[in-house]
């Protein structure tokens, strides 16, 4: 029995020894993973793990950083730019800039925060319905080049019980609405112009916009050159002092409030309107030639067809317009949208914009001007006619890196 005993001592020190080392290889094994772990975080932060070469030499390597642009400003052409820069990112960029692609983030604040931002250089490009004002001019801290980059129609949209699209407005009875003094959709001074038309007396909830807009600026042009009142007592201006209405975030916020409130009207862009399909009432609008017009790209192209003059890229563009311009069939609130560019990247940012980073800049602006405006139409704006693409590719090559050329495209 003893020598039992004495096994049994023994199996029982043996198994703890077991047990002992178990722990401890356990132990070595999880500190080797901790170990290994550490050193690959490491290595693939230093860049020893790079994806494969994109070139055509084959192997691998490090791939070259993605270029990154930055652009804030109008909510009106949102939809397309969004279209842009998605199409945009990853395509290979020309050899000299030196990055495998580029991606554009752009910020729909509104136009005078784009513009704004552009001032303080916190953007590389900004983005507006209206041309820069005197005001900004003055502010900006170097010069810049102007360049139009889309053109679309600026929608009466309206929310009235059992009235479809097709409401026939005129300039002069839509500055009333928005000088508060038509107050009701069945004022007679509406269902004259709409023969056969159920209107019904519905209180007029007016919509506009709250931020700095381009739209606004285009919309109070059109105003002030249909009633005097407005031209005098509020102006044509991308920020303004309302008479009447409750005021909106960017395009999506006066369409959607158009959409949920009855008895509302707004103005937005044409691709928002369609957006809401049938929550929202499309207006047609007299225009010069005495037609009612619907705003379709076709008769908003007729507007941007109809200028054929420009201002220089560096030149002044302060009140420019392509509002009720001539056309039996062209409507009649129609813009331009723009983009506003530091004509010399490298000295305007003091070296904190690169050389590579330039070249990239140039090659989207090219891209955007020529292959880009394929998806214009599908979205509802008016691509760019040759008059303007002209002036597009001067503004472009105008663009330069501490004086020296880039190549745009």
């Amino acid at each position: 029995m003893p020598n039992a005993a004495s096994g049994s001592t023994d199996e029982g020190a043996y198994l703890r020894k077991q047990k002992g080392r178990s722990t401890m290889t356990w132990v070595g094994v999880i500190v080797v993973v901790i170990v290994i772990i550490a050193v690959l975080g490491a290595g693939f932060y230093a860049g020893w793990f790079g994806k494969s070469s994109t070139s055509t030499s084959g192997g691998s390597g490090y791939t070259p950083p993605c270029a990154s642009l930055t652009a804030a400003g109008s909510t009106f052409v949102y939809p397309l730019m969004a279209v842009w820069t998605t199409s945009y990112a990853g395509m290979a960029c020309n050899a000299n800039a030196g990055f495998s692609q580029v991606q554009v983030n752009y910020q729909a604040v509104g136009s005078g925060a784009g513009i704004t931002d552009l001032t303080d250089k916190l953007v590389d490009v900004g983005a507006s319905d209206a041309p820069l004002s005197s005001a900004q001019i003055s502010a900006l801290p170097a010069q810049t080049v102007t360049m139009p980059d889309s053109a679309g129609a600026v929608t009466i949209i309206y929310n009235i019980p059992k009235v479809t699209t097709g409401l026939n407005l005129t300039g002069p009875i839509i500055a009333a609405i928005y000088l508060g003094d038509i107050t009701n959709w069945n004022n007679s001074a509406i269902t004259a112009i709409n023969p056969g038309v159920s209107i019904p007396s519905q209180a007029i909830t007016v919509e506009h916009r709250s931020d700095g807009s381009g739209t606004t600026f285009a919309f109070s042009s059109y105003l002030s050159a249909e009633n005097s009142t407005w031209k005098n007592s509020v102006g044509a201006a991308t920020s303004l002092n309302w008479p009447t209405g409750q005021g909106q975030k960017g395009s999506e916020g006066v369409a959607g409030a158009v959409a949920s409130t009855t008895g509302s009207i707004g103005y937005d862009e044409l691709n928002y309107a369609e957006e809401e399909g049938v929550n929202v009432g499309i207006a047609k609008v007299l225009n010069p030639a005495g037609s009612y017009i619907m705003p379709t790209v076709a008769d908003t192209a007729s507007a941007v067809a109809a200028v054929t003059s420009f201002p220089a890229p560096t030149g002044n563009w302060t009140g420019f317009s392509i509002i009720n311009e001539p056309g039996a069939g062209t409507y009649p609130i129609a813009t331009l949208t723009y983009l506003m560019i530091y004509e010399d990247l490298g000295s305007a940012y003091s070296g904190s914009v690169t050389q590579a980073q330039a070249q990239a800049l140039v090659s989207f602006l090219w891209w955007i001007t020529h292959t880009g405006q394929q998806s214009a139409t599908g979205l509802f704006y008016v691509p760019l006619p040759s008059a303007i693409t002209a002036v597009d590719e001067t503004a472009i090559n105008e663009i330069v890196y501490n004086g020296a050329a880039l190549t745009s495209h």
